[in-house]
């Protein structure tokens, strides 16, 4: 049996006794210490899709389409010119979640998705950088995502880091057992029980259906069960609503808030059909009803965000919630020839909100007036949670700007869009913006090597550009910084792991079927134009641009 120590003695006595009382003291200091340290903040991100900024009333539109996104202007912080990384959901929200341009990330089109080795089998496509739901998770937080639209499926590489990564608003052709008794049905030709199968799912065969209440309600009560454990653990949840993208079909009272004396045949669907209505041509009565249903379905998109507000207010979350409301891009009304959007690269298809509210850290009705992009949202809500630079990212981390320990900086902003207009070759298209200019580059192949220039100060809608070729001297500063640009994303992604979709990830019949349901057309048509996913090249390089 070992002896007891024994106490000092003699000497040393004192200076134990002083020692064990210094123990004690600091014990007692880091205690006090971790006490007083504010808990890191919740985070919330919600992306309302196809929402243009300059609808927002915030953002000085007419209608009184979002009282509850104003409110929360009010309280938090505007970015004024917030711009998208594309015009079009899947690339756009790979950049918002990554901090990465569309070069950076590599996911530029769903058609990387539909290639076949000539061996058969699809071939695999290539991704690069880090989610900040993986970040956050590894520094303790709670993570959940609640989605409800293809594009964001795990099948394009979405997901990672999320504890719980769900998609709601489900369609039949995204519900398995719907979708394949549907198939079966169909290759049966019993046009009864498909009739039948339909009136038993109303709701997924009803492509008006909205879906934000129940991507709302899902959130809440993941906010909730968090809350409700007690723990020390921050969140970060992401909300995706889809209902302000076609069909414009508010539910009522939304359906007629704007324009409730419209007796015409344009009631918000068949946008995107072969017989639609919706047309370039179309009465200047039927433009204006169709641009009222569009807000009509922003302001019921605000209604459910105001729940969603005023249960973190129940909760007593609302101080130490970072909230942040983005877009991934806007939608056209014909300002450029085109409808809907994926078409271009214009103001009114890239120029997205960005609002951000943090009561206990950022101060309230801040403007921001310079360029900002969809690439530094992620990177400045990392900087945010005081986790520093988020690795990987090219966006930049705008914290120390907002807590005001330095300037704002006007920056550069890229928006890049391969488009598949006809059979052939696509069209490629870079946007620039900067401080009151804009520069549109677009080209098939080597044809049309012209650039459009915008003098934003007192042509805000683009209307009237300034034509010159990419060889003009007045494009020099803009190859510039296009070379610029290149070398910088070299060097990203030279630094950012590669990971690979494989055949698992393959577009087949059902996601193709709904895809083409919603107006993308043309998957598959040729699909070895749709780029590469070389190793090692930039997809501004074999992807979305020409050397």
């Amino acid at each position: 049996m070992n002896a007891p120590n024994p106490r000092p003695t003699g000497l040393w006595a004192p200076l134990v006794a002083v020692c064990a009382c210094l123990a004690l003291a600091v014990a007692s200091c880091v205690r006090e210490s971790a006490a007083a340290a504010p808990r890191r903040p919740n985070v919330l991100l919600i992306s309302v899709d196809t929402l243009r900024a300059d609808h927002l009333s915030s953002y000085g539109y007419e209608r009184a389409t979002s009282p509850r996104l104003d409110e929360l202007a009010e309280g938090g912080v505007r970015f004024e010119r917030a711009y998208s990384s594309s015009s079009w959901t899947l690339p756009a929200h790979m950049t918002l979640l990554t901090g990465l341009p569309v070069s950076g990330h590599g996911v530029c089109d769903d058609r990387l998705f539909t290639r076949q080795a000539p061996s058969g089998g699809a071939l695999p496509v290539e991704r690069r950088g880090h989610f900040l739901s993986e970040l956050l998770a590894r520094q303790g937080y709670r993570t959940a995502g609640f989605y409800t639209w293809k594009y964001l499926e795990p099948q394009f590489g979405f997901g990672p880091g999320f504890e719980v990564y769900e998609r709601l608003g489900h369609t039949f052709y995204s519900y398995e057992p719907v979708w394949a008794e549907f198939q079966s049905l169909q290759e049966a030709g019993d046009r009864d029980g498909m009739r039948a199968l339909a009136d038993r799912y109303p709701r997924l065969f009803d492509p008006t259906t909205p879906s934000s209440e129940e991507v709302v309600d899902a959130g809440i009560a993941w906010i909730e069960s968090v809350s409700a454990e007690g723990g020390e653990q921050p969140f970060f949840a992401f909300l995706h609503l889809f209902d302000v993208h076609d069909p414009y079909t508010p539910p009522p009272p939304f359906d007629s808030m704007f324009d409730p004396d419209y007796a015409g045949d344009i009631d918000g669907t068949r946008v995107t059909s072969k017989d639609s209505p919706v047309r370039a041509d179309m009465s200047p009565e039927d433009l204006a009803h169709l641009i009222a249903l569009y807000d009509g379905e922003i302001a019921w998109v605000d209604s459910q965000l105001g729940r969603l507000f005023a249960r973190l207010d129940e909760l007593g979350l609302s101080d130490n919630t970072i909230v942040a409301v983005v877009s991934d891009h806007g939608e056209e009304f014909f300002e450029h020839g085109a409808k809907t959007h994926r078409n271009n690269l214009h103001v009114e298809t890239v120029h997205v909100p960005w609002i951000l509210r943090w009561p206990a850290g950022l101060a309230a009705n801040l403007e921001v007036g310079v360029c900002v992009g969809l690439e530094d949202v992620a990177p400045t809500l990392h900087g945010l949670c005081g986790l520093g630079q988020m690795p990987g990212a090219a966006g930049a981390d705008l914290s120390p700007a907002l807590r005001g320990e330095e300037p704002f900086a006007d920056r550069e902003i890229w928006s890049e869009l391969l488009h598949f207009e006809r059979p052939g070759a696509p069209r490629r298209e870079l946007s620039l913006r900067h401080a009151d200019r804009s520069f549109l580059r677009g080209a098939r192949g080597t044809d049309d090597r012209r650039i459009e220039a915008y003098d934003l100060a007192r042509d805000l809608g683009e209307a009237a550009p300034e034509v010159f070729t990419v060889d003009d001297d007045r494009a020099r500063n803009f190859r510039l910084s296009l070379d610029a640009f290149r070398t910088r994303l070299d060097a990203v992604r030279s630094r950012l792991p590669l990971v690979w979709l494989g055949a698992e990830s393959a577009l087949d019949s059902a996601d193709l079927a709904e895809l083409a349901a919603m107006g993308y057309t043309g998957l598959g048509d040729d699909p070895h134009e749709a780029g590469s996913a070389h190793q090692g090249r930039l997809c501004i390089d074999g992807c979305v641009w020409d050397d």
